[in-house]
């Protein structure tokens, strides 16, 4: 079993227009699994957002807090804490905090992203 104590993981900070901090919690760089990929996005107060994107695999997110919308194909839909996300490889998507607290998205990407797309993670 492995246990990460995700409140000592240091942060990767995302600039403006895209204001929020991610955090890297299990990948397959640590040689531990190799199915999936698992970190933690905390979109700031207030328009904090992620850009519009898409990944070469699936992408799992439950919000935790805040509450804003998400956007895919097109449709704008509400988000709040308790809502599960999920975008199919290929499929553009964004989500966008309207809150006055952080949204704090917990993300699993099945299968595991490539190495090329975590290596810019600072490691705990």
């Amino acid at each position: 079993m492995k246990l990460v104590e995700t409140t000592k993981l240091p942060f990767k900070s995302v600039a403006a227009p895209y204001q929020r901090s991610q955090q890297m919690v299990m990948d397959h760089s640590d040689g531990g699994q190799e199915n999936f990929t698992f970190l933690i996005s905390t979109l700031f107060p207030l328009e904090g957002k992620t850009e519009s994107h898409v990944h070469d695999v699936d992408e799992l997110i439950y919000i935790e807090s805040g509450y804003g919308y998400s956007v895919a194909n097109g449709e704008r839909t509400p988000v709040g804490p308790g809502t599960t996300v999920y975008a199919v490889a290929g499929e553009e998507h964004q989500l966008v905090n309207e809150s006055p607290e952080s949204m704090k998205l917990i993300c699993v990407y099945i299968p595991a992203l490539s190495v090329e797309a975590v290596k810019t993670f600072p490691r705990g």
